[in-house]
Formats: C-alpha cells, sequence, structure tokens
C-alpha cells in the first residue's frame, strides 16, 4: 500500500495551463524538470517592470544626484542580482519554496515569523505594482480616445488588472513560467521602441546643486540612493528566489543558476532603472510624484507614448506574477492550511482593499512607495543575511521532508520549534536597520551624527545580522548539520 507522502507525489501536477497541485511541499525527484535557462525570463520579464523606472527617477529627481552619479548606483544594484542567483540555487537543493526552506536557519515554528514579514512585503508589492497597472491603463485609455478619469474608469481598470495579474499565478509556476517567456520578448520590443524616443532628449549634462542633495555630499547622497535601490532589487526579490528554481533538478550547476538571474534581472534592472535617471533629468517632480506614469507618457514623444504604455501595462503584470505566487508560498509557509490558489485568491482580495485605498484616498503615491521600502528593509534584510549564511554553513544541504515536518521528530526542531539563535540574531539585525535608517517615515538621529544623513540600512541589514549570527550560532549549526548529514545517508 502507498505511504501518504507517495501518494502526495505522485498527485503533483506542474504543467502549464493547467492547476499547479503543489503548495509549499516538498517536490519529488520524478516531477523535476525545466533547465536554468528559464530562469533568465522569469526574471527578465518580472524587472523590466516601472517600479525600476519609479526608484531610479528617485535618484536625480528626489536625491539631487547628476545622471552619472546615478547610473553607477543603477550599476550596482544590477550587479546585485548575481548575489540574487545564490538564493534562486537553494530550490533544487531543498526542493522548496524559499520561506519554507528558511525553517532550517529558524525552526519549523521559528521560521513562521520571516514567512509573515515576507508575505506583508509581498502584499506591499503587489499593492504597490497593482497601482502602477492601472494608472498605466487609464493613461493608455486616454491616448486612445476612451474614457480614463473618474470613478468609473478607474474601477474598469481595475477589475481588468486584477484579471490579468491573478489568473496566471492561480493556476500555478509552470503557466507563470510560460507567460514570462512570451511577455518577455514582448516587453523587450516595446522597451527598445520606448528608449529610442528617450535618449536624445536626455540631459546627460545634468547636475542639481549642492542644496539639492537629500545627504549631506555627495557620498552620503550615493549611499542612500544606493541602499534605496537594493531595497527595490535584491533584497525587494530575495524572499522569492527559491521559488521558481525548486522544480529544477537538485543537481542542477549554481553557477548555471546565477548566470541566469544576474543576465535576466541584472539586464532588465539596468534598462528600467536607468530609463528612470534619464528622465528624472526631463519631468517635473510634483506630476510624478502625483502620477509618474501620466507625467512620463507627456513627457516622451507621442509616438512613444503607446509602446511606453505597454510596457508599463505588462511589466507590472509580470512582476505581479511572481509577487502574487510566492505571496501564497510566504503564506503556506507561515503553517496555514490552505490550498495554494486558494491562498494566492485570498492575497489578492487583500491587495485589492489596499490598492483602492491608494487610488481614490492616498495623495503622494511615491512618498507612499518610499516608505514601504524603508519598512520592507528592517526586516527582510535581517532575513536574508541569515538565511544565506546559514546555507554557506550547512554547504547547501537540507533534510527536505523534515522542513515540511512540525513534529518534534524534525531535525529543524530546536528548542520548541525554534532556533533562537537566528531569532536572536534576528532581532539585533532588525533593530540595527532600524537605527540606520534615513526616510520621510523614519530618520534615525545616528543618520546624521554618524553617517552624514545617508540611509545605510542596506548596509547594516547583512553586515550586523550576518556577524552576530556567524559569533552566536557556529556550535549549534554544526551540532544539526551533522544530524542533516546523517539522515541524509
Amino acid at each position: 500500500m502507498a505511504t501518504a507522502n507517495e501518494l502526495r507525489q505522485t498527485a503533483q501536477v506542474d504543467e502549464a495551463f493547467r492547476l499547479e497541485t503543489e503548495g509549499n511541499g516538498i517536490i519529488a525527484e520524478h516531477h523535476r524538470h525545466g533547465m536554468p535557462r528559464e530562469l533568465f525570463y522569469v526574471w527578465f520579464a518580472a524587472v523590466l517592470t516601472f517600479t525600476g523606472v519609479v526608484t531610479g527617477q528617485l535618484f536625480t529627481g528626489v536625491f539631487g544626484l547628476n545622471v552619472w552619479e546615478s547610473l553607477i548606483v543603477v550599476l550596482l544594484c544590477s550587479i546585485s542580482f548575481a548575489a540574487l542567483g545564490l538564493y534562486v540555487a537553494t530550490g533544487p537543493r531543498a526542493g522548496t519554496v524559499t520561506l519554507t526552506i528558511s525553517r532550517a536557519a529558524f525552526g519549523v515554528h521559528g521560521g513562521k515569523i520571516p514567512a509573515f514579514f515576507s508575505w506583508f512585503t509581498a502584499v506591499g508589492w503587489e499593492s504597490v505594482t497593482m497601482v502602477l497597472t492601472v494608472w498605466a491603463m487609464l493613461s493608455l485609455a486616454q491616448y486612445i480616445g476612451l474614457p480614463s478619469t473618474g470613478v468609473g474608469p478607474t474601477l474598469v481598470a481595475l477589475v481588468l488588472t486584477l484579471f490579468l495579474t491573478y489568473l496566471v499565478p492561480i493556476l500555478g509556476h509552470a503557466t507563470l513560467v510560460v507567460m514570462q517567456r512570451v511577455l518577455a520578448i514582448v516587453l523587450a520590443a516595446c522597451t527598445v521602441l520606448v528608449l529610442f524616443a528617450v535618449l536624445p532628449d536626455v540631459k546627460w549634462n545634468f547636475n542639481p546643486p549642492a542644496s539639492a542633495l537629500a545627504a549631506h555630499g555627495v557620498f552620503p547622497t550615493f549611499l542612500l540612493a544606493l541602499s534605496v535601490g537594493l531595497a527595490s532589487t535584491f533584497y525587494g526579490w530575495a524572499n522569492f528566489a527559491a521559488d521558481y528554481s525548486r522544480y529544477l533538478p537538485k543537481d542542477t550547476k549554481t553557477s548555471r543558476m546565477v548566470w541566469a538571474t544576474f543576465l535576466g534581472g541584472g539586464l532588465a534592472n539596468f534598462i528600467m532603472m536607468g530609463l528612470g535617471v534619464v528622465l528624472g533629468t526631463m519631468i517635473n517632480a510634483k506630476a510624478f510624484s502625483e502620477n509618474p506614469v501620466m507625467a512620463i507618457a507627456k513627457a516622451i514623444p507621442e509616438w512613444a507614448a503607446i509602446p511606453f504604455l505597454i510596457v508599463v501595462v505588462l511589466g507590472d503584470v509580470c512582476a505581479n506574477y511572481l509577487n502574487a505566487y510566492s505571496s501564497g508560498m510566504s503564506f503556506l509557509s507561515m503553517g496555514i492550511r490552505l490550498k495554494r490558489h486558494f491562498a494566492v485568491a485570498l492575497d489578492g482580495a487583500i491587495c485589492t482593499a489596499i490598492g483602492i485605498y491608494a487610488l481614490f484616498f492616498s495623495n503622494n503615491f511615491v512618498d507612499f512607495f518610499e516608505n514601504f521600502l524603508d519598512l520592507m528593509i528592517t526586516v527582510m534584510g535581517p532575513w536574508a543575511a541569515i538565511y544565506i549564511v546559514h546555507h554557506f554553513v550547512v554547504r547547501g544541504r537540507y533534510a527536505a521532508d523534515d522542513l515540511v515536518d512540525t513534529s518534534p521528530t524534525s531535525v529543524y526542531w530546536y528548542q520548541g520549534g525554534f532556533n533562537w539563535r537566528a531569532l536572536v540574531a534576528f532581532v539585533i539585525g532588525a533593530a540595527a536597520t532600524f537605527l540606520s535608517v534615513n526616510s520621510a517615515l523614519w530618520q534615525s538621529p545616528l543618520t546624521n551624527a554618524w553617517f552624514g544623513g545617508a540611509d545605510v540600512s542596506a548596509y547594516a541589514a547583512p553586515i550586523v545580522t550576518g556577524i552576530v549570527y556567524l559569533l552566536i550560532s557556529p556550535r549549534g549549526e554544526r551540532a544539526n548539520a551533522r544530524k542533516v548529514e546523517a539522515k541524509a545517508s
């Protein structure tokens, strides 16, 4: 008679345009499929999105950097996708999603804490991206002569956005991978047209006065911009990374996954964030903060407005495929018993409520976006450090079935289901990150006293958390690693 685990493995389905039946369980070896190159399209389509333009515009239009200083920030943010590739590579090793793998470091119950924060930040990204999609649809409607203002057209655009956003994530992983590959080609073609329209009018000599700098000098402002940029790139995707590689064969080479992620995400980020940088030299900051989509559409040549708006709509839909799918997975990783597609649908309902608030009641979207990024980094930064340090401490070896076993028999039970060493490092890292933030929402007195007004949260998160975790955890982690190796053998 087949065991429950064997029945579960037999039932796993991951085929394009069929409902994926697996949630955050372990993918059986005989259900593994795909090639690392598919990750290029997954990340290229997801990152070729208007949120990158919004972030890049902050560097020149708000923080006061010149074009070349801003492009160096963009380059460094793009290179960070190589680091993201290391997180992607954990998926095939464990055979499950990122926040379930996270239980290996935090414990089977302790892992629910970062899973909650991951779900919360994913909901934020979904809502932000949903609002941008609605604005792009309304702008597109205006250009083709359809009603584009008022409650009625906004609600129609919102309903259409919900349909486009959630149908694919509800169907699941294989459908998402296919759609990302198709839409990546369409997005690339439209983006080329937009670049040809924008580049001739770029003010390459744009150099704001020193009084326009957001911090006390060029270098502190550079650090501030890089911190914000990393929050929207590497830190924005790290908690999703393994969700799209877990179906790959276990022996897939790490280097191939890193390169595919780096080339796909890094190239797309350089294009979109770089576009934001140059547009920041051309567009009124007040108009941009009120409706960034329309502000850009009016600033570029009319013939390029429709391709630009198509890029915004499709790019944001592609990004939200990942946001919605992984938000559901973080929800399941909290231990909530729900079918995967129902988790995605519930997540969509919550994001719709937030999106309605942002569309109808929020006066300044860019401030909301900046504040959200600052809030996210204080928790996801420390988590990201612990996750990857633990991965290297255990040399990428996981007792896969124990990741989904929440009983005391799991090797990840630690003490009552919690790895208190990891949780202590997490709390200390979050506190250090909070004390290094400089934003509209919260300005730490340390940022002016020590860092010249710079926001250094993106650096405090991995440095402080990583050092604390390495100091207090090695003995416990080595002992647990021996248990994992014994079980694996």
